[in-house]
């Protein structure tokens, strides 16, 4: 079984007014799985944004990115002080398009394709309020599109022209979800992903 191409793309957006923000996208390809991290910090401008810069640190300098319901807990644990955040992490292999996803907070992780699927983000806030995590599995199909985004993208939109998005760059992808969706007042960002 050869290994399928996981093309991806992302965008950020600060809120209206601001320079910078809360809102991170960590995109890291390993040897046999696509790591993705969303981060939404509590907030917006400069104090968002250097927590965020801070759990950056904190995730790229984790060791073992597959195990992400321990990195989940561990980043729990580094923001008991700080300012919370909602929190999505997600693996993809590229041998079997397996999905594995954590998530915590009002962040929304989404596959657009044949059999569209919404996978299960838990209430709370990361570093605040944690209920016991778990990891949710799916499998994707060949050219799915997996969308990562923070609540700063309405959570249920519809693509008037859905096929573009099977051919587009991932990049435009995820800049046109945030410019369409997105809402002005908030930090807003999104990872794409095409299982090609």
């Amino acid at each position: 079984m050869t290994p399928r191409k996981l093309e991806t793309g992302s965008f950020v957006r600060t809120a209206a007014g601001h320079f910078v923000g809360g809102d991170l996208a960590i995109v890291r390809p390993d040897e046999d799985y696509l790591f993705l991290a969303l981060v939404d910090v509590l907030g917006h401008g400069p104090q968002a944004y250097s927590t965020a810069l801070e759990l950056e640190e904190a995730i790229l300098g984790w060791d073992d990115t597959f195990d992400i319901l321990a990195l989940m807990k561990a980043l729990h644990v580094h923001q008991k002080h700080g300012r919370g955040a909602v929190i999505s992490l997600c693996t993809i292999e590229s041998l079997t398009g397996e999905v594995r996803y954590v998530g915590i907070g009002n962040a929304t992780c989404r596959t657009m394709g044949l059999h569209p699927h919404h996978m299960l983000t838990r209430e709370g806030v990361v570093g605040h309020t944690l209920r016991t995590p778990s990891i949710e599995r799916m499998t994707l199909d060949q050219h799915d599109i997996l969308l990562l985004y923070s609540d700063g993208v309405s959570s249920h939109f519809e693509v008037q022209e859905p096929c573009q998005l099977f051919f587009e760059p991932l990049d435009n992808v995820a800049r046109r979800v945030v410019e369409q969706f997105g809402r002005g007042h908030d930090d807003a960002s999104c990872i794409a992903v095409r299982y090609a």
